[in-house]
């Protein structure tokens, strides 16, 4: 199936079913882009690395909402994605550091999946760098997207977990005040190798269950830090209703307080500026290992101008930023600042935007007036990309044919919907 109307269609749906949910896409990339940035790493070469990042919730449960949803025609092409990436999206629940079912209940059992996320892509980097079957593009996109998908899990465990509400002054591990820069929390790893055993820490870790049950403070809803508000729809309330979860976050050094939205920006920057951090320090990690590092360095030099691949890399951002906003996902339902008027934008012109027309004649004056530019051009690029429409094209491709997020949860996901925890 084909044809305009059915990919205006999917934009529309894609994100407004309820898989679990991480960092806004906004906050994702900006700390993906200054990964690149402290590594060496080209715009291409970040920006592939970006589309990995947002794999993790591009794939999700979409298929039921779908049939409530879609007319027969769009729901078969809908359904055709789902079933091409049916292992990328029962992965990519395990991706989020959410407490699946309220079973991520120790701290131990949190080192257990950031130290087997750490093997696992290790190993599938060094795997790609010396694989004899891939041509040079494959092996550098399955490099990118890799590394892009773990700096997401990582990011995620500091947006969903109660990580920033933890008084670490009051440990030997304190929080980390830079003479340039600004304050944050000390990663997991700088506690854990100055604490030793998580168990033995002076206080647990939560991260929000999920699915979210009605009733229950320590939800994924309540608890997660992944737009600049702290605006969420209660999913497990009867309505969905939007509403500010600032009263479950007036803890730890910069508490969050409802009635005061500065403190709500600072509160959520804390958890945004730690992640950043722990985004560096993890890829730091990876680099530990030679073949690794030797895979990252073959990469992060790639440029795309010029070659074929350079018009969907356009329309893979365009697309990401438009399932973002659509899906108030960008930063939250209506994000402020030049981020709201970048997704105001999007959500009013998409149709002209598949239709090829210029979406800046109404568009912002400011500095993202040329980024929107750049994105319109990709999704210009779309319309004479059908199979980018249809979710295609070698950076999406990739997910069903190398089976990326598997890989990263080998010894973590479960047939069943939980973590596979080592007995003890």
């Amino acid at each position: 199936m084909s044809g305009t109307p059915t990919f205006a269609t999917l934009i529309l749906i894609f994100f407004l079913s309820p898989p679990a949910s991480a960092f806004d896409t906004y906050w994702h990339a900006q700390a993906t882009q200054i990964v690149g940035e402290e590594f060496g790493f080209t715009k291409d070469a970040t920006n592939v690395m970006k589309l990995g990042n947002f794999s993790p919730d591009l794939f999700g449960p979409v298929e039921d909402f779908a049939s409530n949803h879609l007319k027969p025609e769009a729901r078969d092409g809908l359904q055709e994605f789902g079933l091409r990436n049916a292992q990328a999206r029962a992965a990519a629940i395990f991706l989020h550091f959410d407490n699946l079912d309220g079973k991520l209940d120790r701290n131990s059992k949190f080192d257990y999946l950031f130290n087997q996320l750490l093997a696992n892509t290790r190993g599938a980097l060094a795997a790609d760098h010396t694989r004899a079957d891939l041509d040079e593009t494959t092996r550098k996109i399955l490099i990118l997207i890799t590394l892009g998908a773990s700096l997401h899990t990582v990011q995620d465990f500091y947006s969903h977990s109660d990580w920033i509400h933890n008084d670490f002054d009051s440990t030997a591990v304190k929080m980390v005040r830079p003479e340039s820069g600004p304050m944050r929390a000390p990663t997991w790893f700088q506690v854990r190798e100055r604490l030793g055993d998580p168990d033995n820490w002076p206080f647990r870790v939560k991260s929000g269950i999920y699915p979210p049950v009605a009733g229950v403070r320590d939800t994924h809803t309540h608890m997660n830090h992944d737009n600049s508000r702290l605006l969420y729809r209660e999913d497990e309330t009867p309505g969905q209703p939007l509403v500010s979860q600032a009263q479950y976050h007036e803890a730890g050094p910069v508490p969050a307080r409802p009635d005061e939205e500065s403190s709500i920006r600072r509160h959520h920057k804390l958890a945004v500026d730690t992640a950043l951090a722990a985004s560096i320090e993890w890829v730091t990690l990876i680099e530990q290992n030679p073949d690794a590092k030797a895979a990252i360095d073959s990469a992060k030099s790639w440029k795309l101008r010029g070659t074929s691949l350079a018009p969907e890399l356009e329309t893979g951002l365009a697309l990401e930023l438009t399932l973002s906003c659509v899906a108030g996902r960008w930063d939250g339902e209506d994000p402020p600042a030049d981020r709201g008027i970048l997704c105001r934008v999007m959500n009013e012109k998409v149709g002209s935007l598949i239709g090829g027309a210029n979406p800046l004649a109404s568009g912002p004056a400011s500095g993202w007036k040329s980024q929107l530019q750049e994105l319109a051009a990709g999704i210009g690029a779309a319309v004479a990309f059908p199979t980018a429409l249809q979710y295609g094209g070698k950076f999406w491709d990739v997910h069903s044919r190398y089976q990326i997020l598997d890989q990263l949860t080998k010894g973590i996901s479960s047939e069943t919907g939980n973590y596979s925890f080592p007995q003890k």
